[in-house]
């Protein structure tokens, strides 16, 4: 018969103890993240996309959205320059759903016509959209209207097609009245150069939700804050099709 010594014992069983320890943790790890859900998905947003549709041409859309956090679009709106035409502040409803690290976005206009994109999960800053109606892309923002006013210098740039691709850039002040104060733009039109060393224009107090009215040179345009410091501008004229994005310096 094998004797074992009653320092032996104690080390054994204390050995047997560590190991049930180690068992139970392993069993009852630390856990991961916690999976998204469709709360993971709540708040205020902004969208800006661009494609092309085999009816209506290339296209912007600009718009706003908010979602619940059970998979429901309670409001939006958006603003639409398509090759067959403007569509201007179209009221829309939706739903969303949550995958993964991913919201997948419905939009409608109430009838026929639904708007997809998908989109990382964001409840602050921005990211890149991907498949709007299949082959768009853009940007959605995590929007914060609370503290903007137009009254303020900006520096913008602009990007579409005219007579051709159009890029360009400028400076502007917004005055008391929300008017033009001061202000400059030079675009490239294909390869013709347009500069204006002064305009004239307008970025009105936005109305609730964040969207508001805006001229640029004879352009009209809707606006959306983004945040106190960046608002995003969609042309609404049929001759040009124009995303201006300014910043407040």
């Amino acid at each position: 018969m094998i004797e074992f010594s009653r320092s032996a014992i104690i080390k054994c069983l204390g050995v047997s103890a560590l190991v049930l320890g180690l068992t139970s943790c392993s069993g009852n790890g630390v856990s991961g993240p916690p999976t998204p859900t469709a709360a993971s998905f709540k708040g205020n947003f902004v969208f800006s996309v661009a494609g092309t549709d085999p009816t209506d041409g290339d296209y912007f859309v600009v718009g706003s959205f908010v979602s619940d956090g059970n998979g429901n679009i309670t409001s939006a709106v958006a603003d639409y320059n398509l090759g067959s035409g403007i569509d201007a502040k179209v009221p829309l409803t939706g739903t969303y759903t949550v995958s993964g690290e991913v919201a997948t976005v419905k939009l409608t206009d109430g009838g026929s016509t639904q708007d997809t994109f998908v989109a990382p999960l964001i409840t602050s800053g921005s990211a890149a959209i991907q498949s709007f109606d299949g082959d768009g892309s853009g940007t959605l923002y995590a929007q914060v209207t609370s503290g903007f006013t137009p009254i303020g210098a900006y520096a913008y740039t602009v990007k579409g097609e005219g007579q051709g691709t159009v890029t360009g850039s400028g400076q502007l002040v917004v005055g008391p009245g929300n008017t033009f104060a001061t202000g400059m733009l030079s675009y490239m039109d294909a390869q013709t150069l347009m500069t204006y060393p002064t305009i004239t224009g307008f970025l009105d107090t936005p109305e609730q939700g964040g969207r508001g009215q805006a001229a640029l040179v004879g352009n009209n345009l809707a606006y959306y804050v983004v945040s106190p410091t960046q608002v995003l501008m969609i042309g609404l004229d049929e001759r040009a099709l124009l995303l201006i994005t300014a910043m407040k310096q």
